[in-house]
């Protein structure tokens, strides 16, 4: 596997890992996390004193806020010698931190409607428009003021490097590959830290089993699939908690099917869950269809998916594909993706074009994979 692959596969966990929970980013995490994922050499702090009177000597943080000083990337009250370490990182700040460490090439011509043209990052707008690297709700804003959160940091460089497949270090798999299928211990300890409140019980200090097992199924399919030149899978709240508890139903009550004693399959647990009930802004006609209606107009089934057609019913033309993979006995997270890639069937489960989302449920020996998407046409 490629170290930009693998890289890439790392960026989208932290993205997925992130997204339910995700808190905002302070200065030092931010430069911190950076200075990772670009492998851009720390400058080496001269002395025991320290260079600012709000951060600790001699410690890993110092050395990227210095760093961060020297090349511009954020500024130093000379006054109080302090730089805020624990401030908490705007969007269009870290769009400058980003565009400077990676030398991104100035463009100030963009259509946001939200960005003072006296802004430090203004002249870097034209770049975060062309390459989508922050998500918004009006394609005209991008909510430079906001306060950045965590998926999105790690998002805006995962998005930045499928822009610009030329920025991405080719070493960098060495030191961040391990973190798909270990502790990590590359990673800043300070950035580590940040991530327990997301990965709860935290993945990359002391991983919990069953959390780090999940992110590893994640990581792996997604490696798969990017292989291809498919898009990754994000995590989605609703279908792990589908996986999860046909999981643990199938340990408990000793089956494994697709199918529960009482008849349901992976569509009833998805459904269950309100994966495929649209917000009535996004689709005010849903009162007009049941569910059921698609599931009858499938122009794709197999044991392990389907994928429905367009709707005449509604101007909306909902769509959607649901899939599920279910495995038993294996020990480890790399096993049963391996496994389900021997498999035909399986693998074409991992490797539909159309899926966008996925869960999944760890309980024992036995391992679930929801996949889904939810679309209007």
């Amino acid at each position: 596997m490629s170290g930009r692959t693998a890289l890439t596969a790392l960026l989208c966990t932290l993205v997925t890992g992130a997204a339910a929970q995700a808190p905002i980013v302070t200065r030092a995490e931010a430069v911190l996390f950076l200075y990772q994922v670009s492998q851009k050499p720390l400058p080496v702090v001269k002395g025991t004193e320290p260079l600012f009177s709000d951060v600790p000597a001699g410690s890993l943080q110092e050395q990227a806020l210095q760093g961060a000083v020297e090349n511009g990337m954020i500024g130093v009250n000379l006054a109080t010698r302090t730089v805020n370490p624990d401030a908490a990182v705007s969007r269009g700040e870290f769009l400058r931190m980003l565009a400077i460490l990676f030398a991104l090439p100035t463009d100030p011509i963009h259509h946001y409607t939200d960005i003072p043209r006296s802004a430090s990052y203004a002249a870097y707008a034209g770049i975060a428009e062309h390459c989508r690297l922050f998500p918004a709700e009006k394609q005209d804003e991008l909510r430079p003021e906001d306060a950045l959160l965590l998926n999105e940091a790690a998002g805006a460089v995962y998005t930045l490097f499928r822009c610009y497949a030329s920025l991405q270090p080719q070493s960098a798999a060495d030191v961040l590959a391990p973190a798909v299928q270990s502790s990590a211990p590359g990673i800043p300890q300070t950035f580590a830290l940040r991530m327990n409140s997301v990965l709860s019980p935290p993945l990359l200090l002391s991983p919990h089993p069953t959390e780090q097992k999940k992110l590893q199924i994640i990581g792996l399919t997604n490696q798969e699939r990017m292989a291809t030149g498919l898009l990754p899978l994000i995590r989605n709240p609703l279908l792990e908690e589908a996986a999860q508890a046909h999981a643990k139903d199938m340990y408990k009550r000793g089956y494994f099917s697709h199918f529960n004693p009482e008849g349901q399959n992976y569509i009833d647990r998805i459904r269950k869950t309100q994966y495929l009930t649209l917000p009535p802004e996004l689709c005010p006609c849903q009162a007009l269809f049941d569910v059921s209606e698609l599931l009858n107009q499938r122009n794709e089934v197999s044991p392990h998916y389907l994928v429905t057609k367009r709707s005449p019913v509604c101007n909306c033309n909902p769509r959607f594909a649901l899939g599920e993979n279910i495995a038993r006995g294996q020990q480890t997270a790399p096993i049963a993706v391996e496994q389900w890639m021997a498999s035909e069937s399986h693998r074409q489960t991992i490797m539909q074009p159309l899926f966008r989302e996925t869960g999944v449920g760890v309980f024992g020996d036995v391992w679930v994979q929801e996949f889904g998407s939810l679309s209007l046409e």
